[in-house]
């Protein structure tokens, strides 16, 4: 019983950090924004666990704060390190799922292949197009296409000015959603153990960061 009202202390400790912060910096926006907004929050809370479960593992930490800044690229109407945040989230999260170390090279379309590969295994459905289809448009971002073709000053206002709000934060934050529950699901099973590890006595916090349909899977694949 003591343990039951520990977790629904900490529980309640995560709801009020995540709810304060939205409050704190993006107070700006409606309510639909911010439900998707604390979607993307869970996620950073929901591995902060796995770091401390897993102790020095640059990937996390590297997936946790290409997350804050995309965050904070948002905030700041960056759309270019927007993109630039969301590609290294996707190539961080991808090696994680494919037990990939941070120092090993490999190509994108090598990374794609190995995961459909986990996909094929362990009979996961997983919607590795929307992975892929923002993968391309963040390539495009970065790589700087956007620009090619325009003038002095309106390419110093794009790379220098900032304006209060990204454009199409609805819309992007929309597509966020979609896809880091997909790479989400994937470090579910992929590193199973480790979350059930990390969250030993905390299923019920495990739940609401990551919502019910993926814990469902994620307790379905633990038994298998």
């Amino acid at each position: 019983m003591q343990i039951a009202d520990l977790t629904l202390k900490e529980l309640i400790d995560i709801k009020s950090e995540i709810n304060s912060f939205i409050e704190l910096e993006f107070n700006m926006l409606d309510e639909l924004e911010k439900n998707s907004l604390r979607f993307v929050l869970k996620k950073v809370v929901f591995l902060k666990y796995l770091i401390r479960q897993l102790g020095g593992d640059f990937r996390f930490q590297a997936l946790t704060s290409d997350i804050m800044y995309l965050i904070s690229s948002i905030k700041k109407g960056e759309t270019r390190y927007y993109y630039f945040n969301l590609r290294s989230i996707i190539e961080q999260a991808l090696r994680i799922i494919n037990n990939i170390d941070s120092t090993d090279t490999i190509t994108n379309s090598s990374i794609m292949e190995k995961t459909q590969e986990l996909l094929d295994i362990n009979k996961v459905v997983i919607n590795l197009d929307v992975i892929k289809n923002e993968y391309s448009t963040s390539c495009l971002y970065v790589h700087g296409n956007e620009n090619a073709n325009m003038e002095l000053a309106e390419f110093y206002q794009n790379c220098i000015e900032h304006n209060n709000q990204i454009e199409n934060l609805s819309q992007k934050l929309k597509v966020l959603v979609k896809l880091l529950k997909e790479l989400f699901d994937l470090i579910l099973i992929s590193q199973n153990s480790i979350v059930d590890a990390a969250y030993h006595r905390r299923k019920s916090i495990l739940k609401f960061l990551v919502g019910d349909q993926s814990y469902l899977k994620f307790e379905q694949f633990k038994m298998e």
